[in-house]
């Protein structure tokens, strides 16, 4: 593909209308050469990452209702809502995947101490208060 020929179609699709996200792409430029080409979206690309974005809000609320149900903690919903699992989540914290599989279960989450929900916290880049809560 050619620099001229990068797909800039239909806005990119953005869960979160505050950050301008481009796709990048690699095509030849005049000199023949592979350039950077930024893209604002390709249809058919930009509607699977939507119909992606809407599957992964339906898992988000049923764990949110979950966690109104005493079943899961919040951290399985921020985890699902912030697309994490317990071993990139171990990965920004330190925290063992046991243990934060362990969090999700609503006995365990109220026995965390400070430091480990500031280290949650901080790695969704939210604050504690948002972080015990599904508001």
């Amino acid at each position: 593909m050619k620099v001229n020929e990068v797909p800039q179609e239909d806005g990119f699709y953005q869960p979160d209308s505050t950050v301008l996200l481009r796709d990048r792409n690699f095509a030849l430029d005049e000199n023949g050469k592979f350039t950077e080409v930024p893209s604002a979206g390709w249809g058919p690309k930009n509607d699977a990452i939507k119909f992606t974005w809407k599957n992964r809000m339906e898992e988000a609320e049923e764990i949110r209702r979950q966690v109104i149900a005493g079943k899961s903690s919040p951290l399985a919903y921020h985890m699902i809502k912030l697309q994490m699992t317990p071993p990139i989540l171990s990965g920004y914290t330190g925290i063992s995947k046991r243990k934060i599989k362990k969090f999700c279960k609503p006995k365990h989450f109220a026995s965390i101490g400070q430091g480990e929900l500031d280290s949650l916290a901080d790695a969704f880049g939210i604050s504690v208060e948002e972080l015990t809560s599904i508001d």
